[in-house]
């Protein structure tokens, strides 16, 4: 076997290039470079929100890091590939020689692939438990059962493509190093069961919340933003779809290396979609706390048991400007199907815990005695004559900013 010879016939009349082949180098470069910044911002900005802002380590953060990991793994494999064979390279224009390492690159990045996509699905749906199944009625939701089918089918298949993966040749080092004796089966097939278990499963995951979102208590405007939230999921199915025509396409190529750069760019870009549709509802909570500490609003109130999970979500109550007295005498009390304007939350029409929390501040006013209502104490005559001394200080403010 001549290891020097080009790795497929050229057409006739053309001539290979081993030393310099025409590439688009710098275009697949610029997509992974994209992908891996749009991929760092979301996990950093999902941390922000729940290990700093929320002070949760969750199950949901532990896989994320996970796939995390290995989703560098996949990229770092994806980089690789352009010094060897290089991205859009026809194959005659590679020695065979040159076909170890892209093997060896390839199977690497097919086995992070593997892992980082069910471990961004589970924590995905893990979290939408606790958010539209509450902990009481998890049995008797059919968003749970749904949600739990959804794992465990992300689970038994990453498990069953992981070992079909190590195991398609034997010795295992045939699997990239053809110039061993070995037993080998074609894994196409398992590339398209693959493809097609992830562009179902992310076509499910698109429209599990949105039955559960318009039966919520709220205005059809706000409603329509929940769903479209929870509804950029489609940029992950548009993904997985392209990914499985490039799948299709580069299985069924006599140019293989030519058509390996489409599949290993929507790869990419699929793994860097569940990163996205894991972080997005981060950001609610992120805008509401930087535009609390931009009105100056120092307290919070939340809720706790399933209520708190909203918290992801922006569901924060914040304290008023107006208080007059000091946050330590409020007391919290929990409602089953409040519909109060001042707590437009997530919650649900059925019989399961509703996920919202009505707030009762009661204030005692110095001057006066008693426990008095917020509103009471901010418009009462104490309060205009700056008798309460707290809001006769941000009186004092807001005169002097005037000025």
């Amino acid at each position: 076997m001549n290891l020097d010879s080009p790795a497929l016939a050229p057409p006739v009349g053309v001539v290979p290039d081993f030393n310099h082949p025409p590439n688009r180098n710098g275009l697949a470069v610029g997509i992974f470079a994209a992908c891996a910044t749009v991929g760092t911002i979301c996990v950093c900005l999902r941390a922000y929100a729940r290990v700093y802002l929320l002070r949760k380590i969750q199950v949901e953060e532990i896989l994320v890091t996970i796939a995390y990991g290995f989703y560098w793994g996949a990229l770092h494999s994806a980089l690789s590939l352009r010094h060897t064979p290089g991205y859009f390279v026809h194959q005659w224009n590679i020695r065979l020689r040159d076909l170890i390492p892209t093997n060896y690159y390839i199977f690497t990045g097919s086995t992070c692939y593997t892992l980082v996509l069910p471990c961004l699905k589970c924590a995905i749906l893990i979290e939408w438990i606790r958010l539209f199944a509450p902990r009481d009625y998890k049995t008797k939701s059919l968003f749970w059962w749904a949600s739990t089918a959804i794992m465990i089918v992300q689970i038994t298949s990453a498990i069953g493509f992981l070992v079909a993966l190590n195991l398609q040749c034997i010795p295992h080092k045939a699997i990239y190093d053809f110039t061993l004796p070995g037993k080998c089966f074609e894994v196409y097939k398992l590339q398209m069961a693959s493809g097609v278990i992830h562009l179902l499963t992310d076509i499910a995951m698109l429209l599990l919340p949105q039955h559960v979102i318009w039966r919520l208590k709220m205005t059809w405007r706000k409603r329509l933003g929940v769903s479209v939230t929870f509804g950029c999921g489609v940029l992950a199915s548009m993904a997985a779809a392209f990914r499985l025509h490039t799948s299709v396409v580069h299985g069924k190529a006599t140019d293989s290396i030519y058509q390996l750069a489409p599949l290993a760019i929507w790869s990419a870009v699929e793994m860097t979609c569940g990163f996205i549709v894991v972080c997005l509802p981060c950001i609610p909570r992120i805008l509401s706390e930087v535009a609390s500490a931009k009105k100056g609003l120092g307290t919070k109130v939340t809720s706790t048991g399933p209520s708190r999970d909203l918290e992801t979500y922006g569901g924060v109550w914040t304290g008023s400007d107006n208080a007059c007295c000091a946050p330590g005498s409020m007391h919290m009390t929990q409602f089953k199907g409040s519909e109060s304007e001042s707590t437009e939350q997530l919650h649900e029409s059925s019989r399961a815990i509703v996920r919202t929390t009505e707030i009762t501040v009661t204030k005692e006013c110095p001057f006066t005695g008693g426990e008095r209502s917020k509103t009471e104490c901010v418009n009462s005559d104490e309060a205009r004559k700056g008798v309460c001394p707290w809001q006769a200080l941000k009186n004092m403010v807001r005169d002097a900013r005037s000025k």
